[in-house]
């Protein structure tokens, strides 16, 4: 793997986890893994490239004019948004239940995405495809979920990489992350009645967020709207925020309802074998100088499974001439005298070592293309060590499956993920 490719990788660990470049922070299977009934049966109109803008049919009175009250909305109360968890939350079971498409959109002058969701009823099968950009680079992701297993693809530079993991809850985050938006405004009543069953709120004045965090921090201005359901589904939410040195916006769109369940996609017979494998791969960083690699328990790590390390702006790879298995662990190092990475199964000693400097990337993928880790570190002068998780041991959320790991700093460590 070169080394813009490993960086567009890690790129897609902040894909989904809700912010718009610099003003904020951005935020498993085996091949044969099918839904328990067979075949999906949405069309193809839900996935990547979703042009059906149509809305779902609102009930309506008498005279065919649907009627609302914002006081029933979720979250809503004298006609402002004062619980904007309330109203996500009411979002996603509303989405869920009856299945259905959402497109997400994010921009500001550093980067840019597009996600597509798309959901069967009753969360049972769903499908996330998009890309995200920053720079030059581009990241393309792709994940689809029945209610087991998720198997993931991302590309780069027209490099492929796969993993599976177990699907471990029913919240995605890219749902949930729209709660930070909803609070980021204060959102009131400006239209009771649209004539078609929703209501709009409007907002103009940034909310600081009370313990400061947030997808938005130091904005001078915003403007956001939001159209809502009776039942709390949100049909469409855009904010546009401004900082002093930049502008930036987030939409959430939705496409349709009333999805069954989501076919596997085309691409889900090009998984390879190696993507199936699951193990606990703890990575740190000891004295500033050589990493750790250790298995913690599950499947093996094969042999000629590569190891790529991005240190002082230059990749070295090796790969592995036996296994991992279940409680090994190895050594990799940046050999002083040559420069070249070599992973040994015994603690490097004291002068044969280039020590690493902050931030490092690091990744395992298996010779048939398998992303088994994918993680970067970071840690201060003062730190003695930096860890990471890797793709077994990270969350399940799809916000860490975009890059195939997540990574935690350890003693003053940054990561990929908030």
């Amino acid at each position: 793997m070169t080394r813009r490719a490993l960086v567009l990788v890690l790129l897609a660990a902040v894909v989904l986890a809700g912010c718009m470049g610099g003003l904020g922070t951005e935020t498993d299977p085996s091949t044969e893994a099918t839904d328990s009934n067979g075949t999906a049966t949405v069309s193809s109109e839900t996935t990547r490239g979703v042009s059906d803008g149509s809305s779902p049919t609102e009930p309506t009175d008498g005279n065919e004019t649907a009627t609302v009250s914002s006081e029933s909305i979720p979250g809503v109360s004298d006609g402002t948004l004062t619980n904007a968890t309330a109203l996500a939350r009411a979002n996603e079971a509303s989405l869920t239940e009856t299945g259905g498409a959402v497109r997400i959109r994010r921009q500001s002058s550093a980067e840019q995405s597009t996600f597509d969701l798309v959901v069967g009823a009753g969360l049972t099968t769903y499908q996330l495809t998009g890309s995200r950009s920053a720079s030059d680079d581009a990241v393309d992701f792709d994940l689809w979920s029945n209610d087991t297993t998720r198997v993931i693809r991302t590309r780069a530079d027209g490099e492929y990489n796969y993993r599976t993991n177990d699907r471990r809850d029913d919240r995605l985050s890219v749902l949930s992350g729209v709660e930070e938006y909803l609070a980021a405004g204060n959102f009131t009543v400006a239209n009771e009645s649209t004539g078609n069953g929703t209501v709009v709120l409007t907002a103009d004045t940034f909310v600081t967020p009370a313990d400061s965090y947030g997808p938005l921090t130091d904005v001078g201005s915003l403007d956001g709207r939001l159209v809502v359901s009776e039942s709390g589904l949100i049909r469409s939410f855009t904010v546009a925020a401004a900082t002093e040195r930049e502008t930036g916006s987030y939409s959430y769109t939705l496409l349709r309802t009333g999805v069954d369940r989501v076919d596997k996609p085309d691409w889900f017979d090009d998984v390879p074998a190696g993507a199936t494998l699951q193990m606990q791969l703890d990575v740190n960083v000891e004295n500033s100088s050589y990493l750790v690699v250790r298995n913690g328990g599950g499947d093996h790590v094969p042999s000629n499974t590569t190891i790529s390390v991005t240190s002082n702006n230059t990749t070295t790879t090796a790969t592995l001439d036996t296994s991992l298995m279940a409680g090994d662990t190895r050594y990799a190092y940046i050999d002083a005298a040559t420069g070249t990475l070599q992973v040994t199964a015994d603690r490097p000693t004291a002068g044969t070592v280039d020590s690493v400097t902050s931030p490092i990337s690091v990744s395992l993928t298996t010779e048939d293309g398998a992303s088994l880790y994918s993680a970067g570190m970071a840690w201060s002068s003062e730190s003695a060590a930096a860890s990471g998780n890797g793709s077994s041991g990270g969350s399940s959320s799809e916000s860490s499956d975009a890059s195939g790991g997540s990574a935690s700093g350890g003693e003053s460590g940054s990561t990929s993920n908030p």
